[in-house]
């Protein structure tokens, strides 16, 4: 997908290790990453990690709910969020889509790549049993338990459709690339 991204800064919001920002990198030598996370650890490692490409890399420590305090370049070609999302409420994560297209040029792209809520205890026992049938069941058998889950974790996923009406709200046109269980790629783009 980066071959439709223009050269110039990407935003990466909670960029943790720099592992996607590396990928970015390497898959587009004329990038730059704008890299925020919260945790001074792990832009550590981030800055360990994208050190060879120094040059084309800026990170900032800050948290997602207070972007409007992050001196980010404006008209960056592209932002992505991967896993980073889904420990904001509803009003944060409106927030945190509103910053990012108000910082992306026209036609610029939003990827989020993130846990989704299974939106209501009717459909959360079609949730277990698909994970059941896939390996992947260290989800709880029931709805409350999947809610306190959740919360000891830190977590507030949004339902998918919560995603893309806020993205929409921003002013991006999006959609659902991929929606699998409680995991999802979502893209915005801003109109040029």
């Amino acid at each position: 997908m980066l071959e439709q991204v223009d050269d110039g800064w990407v935003l990466d919001l909670g960029c943790g290790s720099g592992l996607v920002a590396q990928m970015v990198l390497d898959q587009k030598t004329a990038a730059r990453i704008f890299g925020i996370d919260s945790s001074a650890a792990m832009l550590n490692l981030a800055e360990d990690r994208l050190a060879p490409y120094i040059e084309r890399v800026k990170l900032a420590q800050a948290d997602l709910t207070s972007l409007d305090r992050v001196e980010a370049p404006q008209g960056c070609t592209a932002a992505i969020a991967v896993q980073s999302l889904h420990h904001l409420d509803e009003t944060q994560y409106r927030a945190a889509v509103r910053w990012t297209f108000d910082h992306l040029a026209p036609g610029g792209w939003f990827f989020v790549i993130d846990r989704l809520a299974i939106p209501s205890e009717r459909l959360y026992s079609a949730f277990h049993d698909l994970r059941e049938r896939q390996g992947q069941s260290p989800n709880p058998t029931d709805w409350p338990g999947y809610l306190e889950w959740l919360e000891v974790n830190g977590d507030r996923p949004l339902p998918v459709q919560t995603i893309l009406r806020l993205l929409e709200e921003a002013g991006f046109q999006s959609a659902a690339l991929d929606v699998r269980g409680d995991r999802g790629m979502l893209i915005g783009r801003r109109g040029a």
